[in-house]
């Protein structure tokens, strides 16, 4: 009889790409392994090795799979020929909310938590879980806590506490050095507020060198323009806020209601946005949601490619160069009007999380 009550469903590869990737994914193992029977939570995690590379040492081979009497561990390969055969594939080489959907797709827990492998809940959020009180069709989210990890192995909150640097919450992500808040919440307000910032820079670059015409970037202007036509013309459609901040780290939801949503959006595209769009799909099928106080997050072991504010241009740039396809927030937002209108916009595939094949 099956009594997993959590199941974690996250997806890596078999290269160590990124910055130290075995390491972190080493210290998500042992905080599941260690948490899971200190609050006795019977778990399972389910690491769905994507685009599993021949000839490289395996998931199974490179980590530590730390398991005990309340976590199981299940490592899914999906090898080449099944990435080779989507859109785009000669240009990325991680599909993850397809391979995220692998994963919940095969869970069997009440619950299932995607999340990712370079992340460590705190106590509280262990606690919570344990008292089995979660509820279906409701939605948790928190905060996310980025921590510079000096890799020493301690999980403690109270060691990891020291290392944040920065927090992502519902209409924020704060820099916590310069107490500088960086505005995830787009209104109107702060489109208008962003036009005139960028005509005040193009004036004061003028006024030092050439002529103004010469200085300003009419693609920057008709962009912004655009996008305050864009929020004029669906100002009611913003004032729905939900908490899409870092949620790709941290969603959690019971699995009928995943299996009923389809699971993540599977566009073969870098995975940005996708996580967001779920969220927005399950709130116009009338999903609710649970977002913890402060006291509840996770961490996030900061890498060469985190998503924090410091890096998101590089990250952008690096994949235009690439010519590697990404949701726009043009288009996310584009995407989620259509969906206000029609919530299976995106969801056609029956056979979502490569149902049909054969992975073992």
């Amino acid at each position: 009889m099956n009594n997993i009550y959590l199941s974690i469903v996250a997806a890596s590869r078999n290269d160590n790409h990124g910055d130290k990737l075995d390491e972190r994914t080493n210290l998500f193992i042992k905080s599941l392994a260690e948490n899971c029977k200190k609050y006795q939570i019977h778990s399972e995690l389910i690491l769905v090795e994507w685009n599993q590379i021949p000839n490289k040492k395996t998931l199974s081979d490179r980590l530590s799979l730390i398991t005990n009497d309340y976590l199981e561990i299940k490592i899914i390969p999906v090898n080449q020929d099944h990435h080779l055969k989507l859109p785009n594939s000669d240009r990325l080489e991680f599909f993850q909310m397809i391979a995220k959907n692998v994963g919940i797709r095969r869970a069997v827990g009440k619950f299932i938590l995607a999340t990712n492998i370079d992340v460590i809940m705190n106590q509280k959020l262990f606690k919570f879980i344990s008292k089995k009180k979660l509820k279906e069709k409701i939605i948790y989210r928190c905060d996310r806590h980025c921590v510079e990890y000096d890799y020493s192995g301690n999980i403690e909150d109270s060691h990891l506490d020291q290392f944040t640097n920065f927090i992502d919450r519902k209409y924020y992500s704060l820099d916590v050095k310069t107490n500088e808040k960086y505005y995830v919440y787009s209104t109107f307000l702060n489109q208008l507020k962003n036009f005139f910032k960028s005509l005040r820079s193009i004036f004061e670059i003028q006024k030092n060198k050439k002529n103004l015409f010469q200085k300003i970037t009419i693609k920057n202007l008709i962009s912004i323009s655009k996008k305050i036509i864009f929020f004029l013309k669906n100002y009611k459609f913003f004032q729905k806020k939900i908490f899409t901040n870092a949620c790709g780290d941290f969603t959690l939801l019971d699995r009928n209601s995943w299996i009923a949503l389809k699971g993540y959006c599977e566009l073969p595209i870098y995975s940005w946005h996708l996580d967001s769009l779920f969220l927005w799909e399950a709130r116009f099928k009338n999903y609710k949601f649970h977002d913890f106080d402060k006291n509840y997050y996770i961490f996030h072991m900061n890498h060469q490619k985190s998503g924090v504010i410091s890096v998101k241009e590089k990250l952008f740039e690096n994949l235009d160069k690439n010519k590697i396809p990404y949701l726009t927030n043009e288009e996310f937002l584009d995407i989620a009007i259509k969906l206000s209108k029609n919530p299976d916009y995106l969801k056609t595939n029956e056979l979502w999380g490569l149902h049909n094949k054969n992975l073992n």
